[in-house]
């Protein structure tokens, strides 16, 4: 079952797209109820994707590049700590 698709793009399962394209979904949603014209979300033609594997090492890769170990892990838990910081 999918929730959401953005129609015409090809785009990787990834957070990043969801977290990038929230503040536009939020405006967008204000503008129809003021029955303005919504604004349109044009995505990033690429992103880095890394993908935890348990113990402490992760699969980094963007593009045709693509690293792994325990630093891309160390990146990774960086990444989602900062990020889950800014709600607490």
């Amino acid at each position: 079952m999918r929730a959401a698709a953005l129609e015409g793009a090809a785009l990787p399962k990834s957070g990043v797209y969801a977290v990038r394209q929230g503040p536009v979904l939020a405006e967008n949603l204000k503008r129809v109820v003021r029955g303005m014209q919504m604004l349109d979300y044009r995505p990033q033609a690429a992103s880095l994707s890394l993908i935890s594997c348990g113990s402490k090492y992760a699969i980094a890769s963007r593009g045709g590049w693509s690293a792994e170990g325990r630093w891309a892990w160390w990146w990774k838990d960086r990444i989602d700590r900062r990020w889950v910081a800014k709600f607490r």
